[in-house]
């Protein structure tokens, strides 16, 4: 897996530098981070997460894309609670984006196939997996300090 980091970073260090607009070089980023999520969703969450924060920066281009990344993320999010908690973020807000959508029957089935296998993987399979795990506390906000002049 390392191996197949370090080519697609040489070979996007090499592609943006022939690409000329920045339509391209932002499209050429967004395919190889999509390309680098699946080769990193088969390791632990703390090499597959910033590929995937770098892949929702810049976009996902399709729902396949999304959807895609959802899955990929619950693969790698056994042993994590991060991992399930961010899979289970992915999957309320496909759900919520395709809420009310008028759909083609084949393409319903394969959302909703696509989110039982994230659910499945990332162990979300009952309501209470959902809620499950702790929640995630907001730091503390700083304290403005007043001079006594």
């Amino acid at each position: 897996m390392a191996e197949k980091v370090r080519a697609y970073k040489l070979f996007e260090r090499r592609r943006l530098k022939d690409v000329g607009t920045a339509f391209e070089k932002r499209e050429a980023r967004r395919r190889i981070a999509e390309d680098l999520v699946m080769v990193t969703s088969e390791g632990p969450w703390r090499l597959f997460s910033p590929y995937l924060r770098r892949l929702e920066k810049l976009g996902f281009s399709t729902m396949d894309g999304r959807l895609l990344a959802c899955v990929m993320s619950a693969k790698a999010s056994k042993g994590s609670v991060a991992g399930v908690r961010k899979t289970a973020e992915l999957i309320m807000d496909i759900e919520r984006r395709t809420r009310g959508q008028k759909y083609h029957p084949a393409l319903w089935e394969e959302i909703n196939s696509a989110l039982t296998r994230a659910r499945r993987f990332a162990g979300l399979d009952s309501e209470k997996g959902l809620v499950a795990g702790p929640k995630r506390r907001k730091k503390p906000r700083a304290r403005a300090r007043h001079s006594a002049e």
